[in-house]
């Protein structure tokens, strides 16, 4: 009745963000004990800004990396600190939060660019152990154009990749943006496509990069994949899980039904976030602790 309505009606980015940060402030819940520590991340001469999210006992199973949603335009710490700290703490794993730069200010590929850095930075830590990339929504594209880039330049793979409600066709055309358009009770229509305008600035849709589901990923290590069956972005889920099985890549989508998209940051407040986040932490648990043998 509030967010969705907000969201489609306010168009000022220092405006939409201010609302944002309000918005976390009162509706996310802040684990007891939480941690924060930030951490600059250096490769080649480029730096990055992370915070270290940690609640509860101290991780052994690898790090994660996670980029966070917003339509590429809000999105900050203060909204995603508590589910960051409760994703590390399921997984076991130190999480880092990404500052990366948000558009229209820093259109394609800045965000990549430092995800890319970001990520190169903890590959070269002897302490990061298996390392895993996590992102929502926005951020969920983020996660699988970095994953194709990892793949196509033969970088080091990653040890586990899970996403929640990503957007990785930035060309528009998924039928569920128009028949889930009512259904979908927290993104409205115009503000998913002014994000990814905003995002690809003159980037061509086509581009691997900017719509990860026509990336190639031979190599690639296990994924997840979590959204809901009412939400817009469904059939991107879908279409990502389809690409990755084509190219013979390990993937498990959930598809939930009756959720919000990216449902996962009511952890601690409803039992579907919860019982979410937990299940990542799982299959995080799984893979990386294979890797470490």
């Amino acid at each position: 009745m509030v967010q969705k309505p907000t969201l489609a009606a306010v168009t000022h980015q220092p405006l939409a963000r201010w609302i944002a940060y309000l918005n976390a402030v009162i509706t996310f819940k802040t684990p007891q004990g939480m941690r924060l520590t930030n951490q600059d991340l250096t490769h080649q001469g480029h730096t990055v800004r992370a915070t270290i999210c940690h609640v509860g006992p101290e991780p052994a199973d690898g790090t994660m990396l996670y980029l966070h949603g917003g339509a590429f335009m809000i999105g900050d710490l203060r909204m995603y600190r508590h589910l960051v700290a409760r994703l590390g703490q399921a997984a076991r794993q130190r999480a880092y939060f990404l500052h990366y730069d948000r558009a229209p200010e820093y259109p394609f590929p800045a965000a990549l660019d430092q995800a890319t850095t970001a990520y190169l930075a903890l590959c070269t830590d002897p302490a990061a152990g298996p390392i895993s990339l996590v992102g929502d929504s926005a951020g969920g594209n983020l996660v699988f154009a970095l994953l194709h880039r990892i793949c196509t330049r033969d970088l080091p793979r990653p040890a586990a990749v899970a996403a929640m409600s990503p957007v990785v066709d930035l060309r528009m055309r998924a039928k569920s943006l128009t028949t889930n358009r009512r259904t979908d009770h927290l993104v409205p229509t115009s503000w998913a496509r002014r994000g990814c305008t905003a995002y690809m600035g003159s980037a061509d849709p086509m581009n691997p990069e900017v719509s990860p589901v026509l990336g190639q990923f031979d190599g690639a290590p296990p994924c997840l994949i979590q959204a809901d069956e009412t939400e817009m972005l469904a059939d991107d889920s879908r279409a990502m899980a389809a690409a990755l099985q084509a190219q013979g890549v390990q993937v498990d989508l959930q598809m939930s039904k009756g959720l919000i998209h990216v449902w996962h940051l009511n952890v601690g407040r409803s039992p579907e976030a919860d019982a979410s986040v937990a299940e990542i932490g799982r299959f995080l648990r799984g893979v990386t602790s294979r890797e470490t043998v």
